[in-house]
């Protein structure tokens, strides 16, 4: 008899839990449905802000401001933008715009800027020649990076240090955007004018002609005023750069500098050798 009364008990527990189980569901669904609704009330309405702020005059382009260029005009810099007045500023495209000023080769970087209501910055990191780079049979214009970023034209008065022995990579070179070269060689060319320009010297940046890679081994400067070839070892070259200074100034002072041919300073350990013409 127990038994049986326990079973009954069980069964009747079971059927109460059950019934509240199908009372509460009715609710979870209408809050669901609820949540759903102010969601989307909320996605609706960012949604008409967002249209109305593109199509409100209030936020139409009247002004377009270009900060950081000194070579190139400002005027080229906005039609290369392609921004215009009446444009609204929400709905242009500033990856876009970014890469079109891209295109021209004096512009490293650039960046677009909202100012609301109704104005666009334009910010730019304009490129300064440091140096020229004799590639595939064209000369072309070096920044302080190392990167040759432009072919060098007639019109253009820039006089520096020429690179050469730099080989080109990456298939032919274009006009738009830097050449892809040796960039092992490239830096040690850059820091070789960038040593020189430090404080008044001997082999200064006046006084290098070129500075060439004529192997693997070797970087060749070649002086400005007899085009005497100093050979330096890559692997030593700053070291080695301070040493033909002292070479130089020794010539110059014992007045054998017109009668050398050549001059290797990595000969051996602190050791360099003079090549002087025949009397």
């Amino acid at each position: 008899m127990r038994s049986s009364a326990f079973r009954r008990n069980k069964r009747v527990t079971r059927k109460k839990g059950s019934a509240g189980s199908a009372r509460f569901l009715p609710r979870i669904i209408l809050l669901s449905g609820l949540i759903c609704l102010l969601i989307g009330g909320i996605a609706g309405t960012v949604y008409g802000i967002k249209k109305w702020m593109q199509c409100c005059p209030y936020f139409f382009v009247s002004e377009v401001e270009v900060e950081g260029a000194n070579t190139i005009s400002k005027k080229e810099l906005i039609g290369l933008s392609g921004i215009k007045p009446g444009d609204n500023i929400f709905s242009l495209d500033f990856e876009k715009i970014r890469e079109r000023i891209l295109e021209n080769p004096w512009v490293r970087e650039a960046s677009i800027e909202r100012r609301l209501p109704d104005k666009i910055i334009i910010h730019v990191d304009e490129r300064v020649p440091f140096a020229l780079a004799r590639i595939s049979d064209r000369i072309y214009l070096v920044d302080r990076f190392g990167e040759p970023f432009k072919p060098l034209e007639p019109k253009e008065n820039f006089s520096a240090p020429v690179i050469t022995g730099i080989e080109l990579k990456g298939g032919p070179s274009t006009s738009k955007g830097p050449v892809l070269i040796d960039q092992d060689k490239m830096k040690i060319a850059v820091s070789i004018i960038k040593m020189s320009k430090r404080g008044v010297r001997a082999l200064g940046f006046n006084n290098i002609s070129q500075i060439d890679f004529p192997n693997e081994r070797n970087v060749v400067i070649y002086t400005a005023d007899k085009a005497i070839p100093f050979s330096l070892d890559r692997e030593r070259y700053k070291r080695q750069f301070y040493r033909a200074e002292k070479i130089l100034v020794q010539l110059y002072n014992s007045g054998q500098y017109p009668k050398v041919l050549s001059v290797k300073v990595g000969y051996g350990d602190d050791m360099a050798l003079a090549r002087l013409k025949k009397k």
